[in-house]
């Protein structure tokens, strides 16, 4: 294999979303838009002759994505034929990989951008011995340490006075990868899981919104950054709160995910995400609308009024 660095400057890569993404009509989430992201990367990779398992089977090296920050500008369809041109940009300041990405899907025989992003890669040594290559060396690290994270002693610290909820999980070996910890991919489940609970919480479920006023989140952008390890089946608290609501437009909620260690709370990962809403017109179209004053109240936390609209 050769591990001649740096990465290529750049590749084309072709595909497909997942057919699980698509969970309204025809349209694929945010989760599945950025797993294309993600695989593209990985792809990109491949073709520079770092190959995943291969690095991982012969030099103890695990690809880790820490980081990605999408933006979601065209919705994409089951089916659809997707071109993501990876590029390779200089290492961040601790000498992790950093890729560019373009996304397009062609609509009316003219190609739309879909999404763009920026995706941070490490390569993580598994402790067994043995030796990096000397040109993967400056890219490789014994654990995975980010700037940004502040540990807690107790979720009350956390939440105090924050419009936000706390979830409660553990890690499922399904999340993990390499024998161990949490990956990339697993964190952007959480954050849809997480984005799920917090709705249904405030009276405003995906099935509520759709069955009633066939509305249905939209996501115009997500980010997901790795901070420390999580390890498989740990306890994981996920707080997820609320930020800023935009007029009655858009709304910005961060994700942070804590893991109990040695008494304190350690801050495993980091997340924003862009919701607004778009009501379906049909199986095919859908529009983008305002919220109304119910769904103001519940992402404001405002109890009191989302009852009594509720009753109304």
């Amino acid at each position: 294999m050769t591990t001649t660095m740096p990465v290529r400057e750049r590749s084309l890569v072709l595909g497909r979303p997942r057919f699980e993404g698509s969970n309204i009509c025809t349209w694929i989430g945010f989760k599945h838009v950025m797993y294309l992201i993600e695989e593209a990367v990985l792809d990109h990779l491949r073709q520079s002759g770092l190959v995943p398992r291969q690095l991982y089977e012969e030099y103890g090296l695990g690809v880790d994505i820490v980081d990605s920050d999408a933006r979601i500008l065209t919705a994409l369809h089951m089916d659809d034929e997707v071109r993501t041109e990876v590029l390779t940009r200089p290492p961040d300041e601790t000498g992790a990989l950093v890729f560019r990405t373009e996304t397009y899907v062609d609509r009316n025989g003219e190609p739309v951008k879909a999404a763009t992003a920026t995706v941070t890669v490490v390569l993580r040594r598994t402790g067994d011995g043995e030796p990096t290559p000397a040109d993967l060396t400056p890219y490789s690290v014994d654990q995975i340490v980010r700037s940004g994270g502040v540990d807690a002693d107790d979720i009350g610290s956390i939440v105090d006075g924050a419009n936000a909820i706390v979830w409660r999980w553990h890690v499922p070996y399904f999340y993990c990868h390499f024998s161990e910890r949490m990956q990339h991919s697993g964190y952007l489940r959480l954050m849809e899981e997480v984005v799920d609970i917090f709705l249904a919480e405030r009276g405003i479920s995906i099935r509520t919104m759709v069955d009633g006023q066939r509305w249905i989140p939209v996501v115009p952008r997500a980010r997901v950054e790795i901070l420390r390890e999580a390890l498989m089946e740990e306890e994981i608290h996920t707080v997820f709160t609320v930020e800023e609501v935009f007029k009655d437009l858009l709304y910005t909620a961060r994700m942070d995910c804590y893991v109990p260690r040695d008494g304190r709370l350690v801050h495993t990962a980091t997340g924003r995400i862009t919701h607004g809403y778009a009501v379906i017109l049909d199986r095919r179209d859908w529009k983008h609308v305002p919220f109304d004053g119910k769904t103001l109240a519940a992402l404001r936390g405002d109890s009191t009024v989302a009852e009594r609209m509720g009753r109304s």
